[in-house]
């Protein structure tokens, strides 16, 4: 960061940044030119860098920087996912203990009881993604990355959801095989690394960005109403749209800034998948309809 206070004068403050970094052990550096650092991300792309407080020789540092192997190639779903199956009931904090309304952009009209049983595959996932699920009247189960196809049908859910996720999504054929398995025979919602699957899933190609999409406000346009979309993105790599089956799968975001894909849909089969975040976007009229784009396509499945 450029500069970092070690004063907290908010009248909320429980602490200062400082103590707080300190009790969860996080590392910050500061007084850098953060403008000359983007800047030079941008030109060379994304880098490997380390950090240490120990005095040791820059050039060392170099040398152990340079060992560290890059993201292309890199199977992280497997690591981060869960080791065992879980149920997730909770709802948002503002949202969980109240009934929908249609001011707030209901999905659930006041008073149904009908509730959507949705497998969420864990390949990082957030919580919020499942707290908004549940928002939108779902029963959630969260299965480990590798569980087969056949097992999630044997649960006999309403919908199967592809979670975001580290890492390249090439070498995570487990989930692509699983997804070809599974398409056609359930709807199948995904995000980010989510969707990065269902390309690959659907015989397109991913590929790795320069230095990436992370923070928020990154505009992306509904190709399906010419809606505007703020987004929240974290990925630092791509569905290549020109290799997607043009036949099957239809393009409905794209990404302003640099044209890059945000969002697709089979044409004839339950599934459609988005690369940024939903969850994070502000408010339940941004893009939090695509929540509830899955349960009507649920809806629809099982009338």
């Amino acid at each position: 960061m450029r500069e970092f206070s070690q004063i907290s004068s908010n009248w909320r403050s429980a602490e200062t940044a400082q103590l707080y970094l300190n009790r969860h052990k996080i590392p910050a550096i500061w007084d850098i030119d953060t403008r000359a650092l983007v800047r030079h991300i941008r030109k060379v792309g994304a880098l490997r860098g380390m950090v240490a407080t120990d005095g040791t020789p820059a050039e060392q540092l170099i040398f152990e920087a340079k060992q560290i192997p890059t993201m292309a190639g890199q199977e992280l779903a497997g690591r981060v996912s869960c080791k065992q199956s879980y149920s997730w009931d909770k709802g948002s904090i503002e949202l969980a203990t109240a009934p929908w309304t249609e001011q707030m952009g209901a999905a659930v009209p006041v008073g149904e009881t009908r509730r959507h049983r949705v497998v969420a595959y864990d390949y990082g996932i957030k919580q919020n993604i499942l707290r908004m699920l549940v928002d939108h009247h779902c029963e959630v189960m969260v299965v480990p990355a590798q569980t087969s196809a056949e097992d999630v049908l044997a649960m006999g859910g309403d919908g199967v959801f592809l979670s975001n996720g580290p890492g390249d999504p090439e070498p995570i054929n487990y989930a692509v095989e699983n997804i070809r398995k599974l398409l056609g025979k359930t709807p199948i919602f995904g995000i980010c690394l989510g969707h990065q699957l269902c390309g690959l899933a659907l015989g397109g190609k991913t590929y790795k960005l320069k230095f990436g999409h992370h923070g928020s406000n990154h505009p992306v346009i509904n190709l399906l109403s010419q809606k505007v979309e703020i987004t929240a993105q974290n990925h630092g790599f791509c569905v290549d749209p020109e290799s997607l089956p043009s036949s099957d799968v239809e393009i409905t975001h794209t990404n302003l800034n640099d044209g890059t894909n945000e969002g697709m849909r089979h044409k004839s089969l339950p599934l459609f998948s988005v690369q940024y975040h939903p969850e994070a976007s502000p408010g339940p009229h941004d893009s939090h309809y695509l929540f509830q784009d899955f349960v009507k396509m649920m809806k629809e499945r099982y009338a």
